[in-house]
C-alpha cells in the first residue's frame, strides 16, 4: 500500500502482455487491458487517466513518451523479467497478493468479501469445504478464493523477490 501522501500508479497494459494485466490486477493494481484498440485511443486514454503505458511496442512508447505519458518498454520475453521491468520503471512495491487488495483479473474493478453462504449455489461444494474466505466482483460478478493458483502467484512474487 502507498504511504499517505503516495499515490498508486495506475497502467494500461498493451494486447501483448495480458498475462501482465491479470497480475497487476491481482495484485490490487488498477490496470487497463484491451485486446483490441488502436494506438492513438491508448495513448488518448492513458494522458486523460494518467495512466502508465506498459508494451513491448517500441512505436507505441516512443510515441506516448512524444506526447508526455510515462511508459514502460519491456523488451524481454520472459514474464519474471518483464515484472521486474516494470517494478523498477515504475517504482512499484512488490507486496502480498491477497483477497483484500486485489482487483477482478477479469474486468479490473474492485473486488469485496462476500459471506460464503451468500454464494454457496454458485461454488462447487469442494471449494466451499476447503476455502473460508470468497471475494466477488460487484461489476461482473465473478467469485475468486485463495487457491492454487493464488499460491502460484505468491510464487511467481517471491521469484521476483529473490532475483
Amino acid at each position: 500500500m502507498p504511504l499517505e501522501n503516495e499515490i498508486e500508479p495506475k497502467f494500461f497494459v498493451d494486447a501483448m502482455l495480458g498475462n501482465i494485466a491479470k497480475k497487476l490486477r491481482i495484485m490490487g493494481f488498477d490496470t487497463r487491458y484491451l485486446t483490441n484498440i488502436e494506438d492513438g485511443e491508448l495513448i488518448r486514454i492513458s494522458k486523460k487517466d494518467n495512466r502508465i503505458i506498459i508494451s513491448r511496442d517500441e512505436d507505441l512508447i516512443r510515441k506516448a513518451l512524444k506526447n508526455g505519458i510515462k511508459a514502460i518498454l519491456t523488451k524481454n520475453i520472459h514474464e519474471i523479467e518483464q515484472f521486474r521491468e516494470i517494478i523498477k520503471e515504475s517504482k512499484l512495491k512488490i507486496i502480498k497478493i491477497n483477497g483484500e487488495r486485489a482487483r477482478c483479473p477479469m474486468c479490473n474493478s474492485k473486488t469485496e468479501l462476500v459471506n460464503k453462504k451468500n454464494i454457496q449455489k454458485k461454488i462447487p461444494k469442494k471449494v466451499l469445504e476447503y476455502n473460508e474466505k470468497f471475494w466477488i466482483c460487484k461489476f461482473c460478478d465473478k467469485i475468486f478464493w485463495e487457491g492454487t493458483h493464488i499460491k502460484n502467484l505468491q510464487k511467481f512474487i517471491g521469484e521476483l523477490i529473490e532475483r
